[in-house]
């Protein structure tokens, strides 16, 4: 008799492993559709997402300015086209953002971790991100937002660059890393705050290129010039754009708000503000929400007349005078982006209400924490389990590079879908890392100083989010209504 389960499950196993791509991507299409279905009747765009479709649209795309890239409306272009040939467009928006997603996470994601910090990939864990994602982050799986096809397109030039370093014939080695710039450059137009990922790129190849040639310093200029053509390949557009629209010829994304940077802006707004969201709910006084800091509130009224906040230099002159002020409050910032209450991104609900989605979240960081650490104290000597591959010398690397957009908002107006990469860091830490022997190992060997690590990083990461859903303003503070004061 026990043998006859083992007959009978041989060759729905044997199909799912030859099958499991195709299968896991129409799973995933599934969970998708299903998500449109639960959070969203209709295809209507508030707020960003609406701004992202309506320049998607063929009569406005590169011809109106706009402080936003033309990669991501260049993506939902064809989509664009299709439901304006629609009486009802709503089931083809679904249809398309579902199978676009469905395909790349089940895929991109799960073959360009595995390249950059090892692990096992199976059926079952190429869905867990995606699970995760819809659980956590519905919200960037629905909407037309740029901060998940961004990260995609950051994974897979990472992917093409550790793939185009290891090969061996030189049109190969062009070719990744040519396909590596065009990836990135496409990440930085699509979601400016990768501004410092290609450099990353860049100082990677420089020092840690090695294509097997015998004129090395040759492979490693010539990759970083093939990365270099295929970052202003893909920019060329928006100088032409930029040309039309702005009257500027430059390469780069013109994202300033009220005749200053953007990112100027994103630091002048971080040091009032702990976090912010945005409502759609119509009883709602303002659609904008947002969580004050009062202590920084109060640094502001202090250093704004002594000089202009939106100069990075006054700004930086500031951070040094006010050390301690400005480590705390960028440590509110990092616990407020880590503290998902509400991943849909246009909320409905004030974020006290949300709190099984928050302990839900923290359970999950702690998890991939977990699993980080048992890889690190586990004994070199140690063989790797079954189908696990190890982590290559250059993953301190990837890292830092993934958490480099992560790093430069970190000052800025925090939103959670900002530390997306973090977040989706730890759900593939849990997916491809975790096991279930390690984990047990650990458990047995060290299961106080895990308790109490938890209980200690649950007590304050509670602590600051419940002191920022305190400090609840549905307008603007009165300095960014009125101008900044002067003396």
């Amino acid at each position: 008799m026990s043998a006859q389960p083992a007959a009978w499950s041989s060759p729905v196993t044997g199909f799912v492993d030859r099958h499991q791509r195709a299968l896991s991507c129409l799973i995933s299409f599934a969970i998708l559709m299903a998500l449109h279905q639960l959070f969203r009747g209709g295809n209507a765009q508030p707020f960003d997402a609406g701004e992202y479709w309506r320049l998607a649209s063929p009569s406005v795309f590169g011809r109106e300015p706009s402080f936003r890239g033309y990669v991501f409306p260049a993506l939902l272009l064809p989509l664009h086209f299709l439901c304006g040939l629609m009486t009802d467009p709503a089931p083809l928006f679904r249809l398309g953002m579902s199978a676009s997603y469905g395909v790349a996470l089940p895929l991109l994601v799960p073959a360009s971790f595995q390249e950059l910090f090892g692990g096992k990939v199976t059926f079952w864990r190429r869905l867990l991100p995606v699970i995760l994602l819809a659980a956590l982050f519905p919200g960037l799986l629905i909407y037309p937002l740029s901060d998940l096809p961004a990260l995609l397109l950051a994974l897979g030039a990472l992917y093409c660059t550790l793939r185009g370093m290891r090969q061996t014939a030189a049109g190969r080695f062009l070719g990744m890393l040519a396909a590596a710039g065009v990836l990135i450059g496409a990440a930085y137009n699509t979601r400016t705050v990768y501004l410092f990922v290609p450099p990353g790129l860049l100082v990677l190849l420089a020092l840690l290129a090695t294509h097997a040639t015998r004129i090395r310093w040759l492979s490693r200029w010539a990759g970083i010039a093939a990365l270099g053509a295929g970052l202003i390949t893909v920019s060329l557009p928006q100088l032409l754009i930029n040309q039309r629209t702005h009257g500027v010829s430059s390469l780069a994304v013109q994202a300033q708000v009220d005749n200053h940077s953007l990112f100027a802006n994103q630091l002048v707004w971080g040091l009032t503000l702990q976090r912010y969201e945005t409502t759609v709910n119509p009883e709602a006084p303002a659609p904008s929400v947002f969580y004050l800091d009062p202590d920084g509130e109060q640094l502001f009224h202090e250093v704004a007349g002594q000089g202009d906040l939106f100069s990075l230099r006054y700004y930086l002159k500031v951070v040094a005078k006010h050390p301690v002020h400005f480590l705390s409050l960028y440590t509110r910032h990092v616990i407020n982006g880590l503290d998902v209450r509400d991943g849909i991104v246009y909320t409905r609900k004030p974020s006290p209400l949300r709190t099984p989605t928050a302990l839900f979240n923290f359970a999950v960081l702690a998890l991939a924490c977990w699993v980080a650490w048992s890889l690190r104290v586990r004994s070199s000597s140690q063989p790797l389990p079954p189908g696990v591959r190890p982590a290559p010398a250059t993953w301190r690397w990837s890292l830092l590079i993934l958490l480099l957009p992560v790093v430069t908002i970190l000052p800025g107006a925090v939103e959670t879908r900002f530390f997306l990469p973090l977040h989706l860091l730890a759900y593939c830490m849990i997916a491809f890392h975790f096991d279930a022997q390690d984990l047990r190992h650990s458990a047995s060997k060290h299961g106080r100083v895990l308790i109490l690590a938890t209980v200690a990083a649950a007590a304050v990461f509670f602590a600051v989010s419940s002191s920022t859903m305190a400090q609840i303003r549905y307008s603007w503070p009165d300095v960014y209504r009125h101008g900044l004061p002067t003396k």
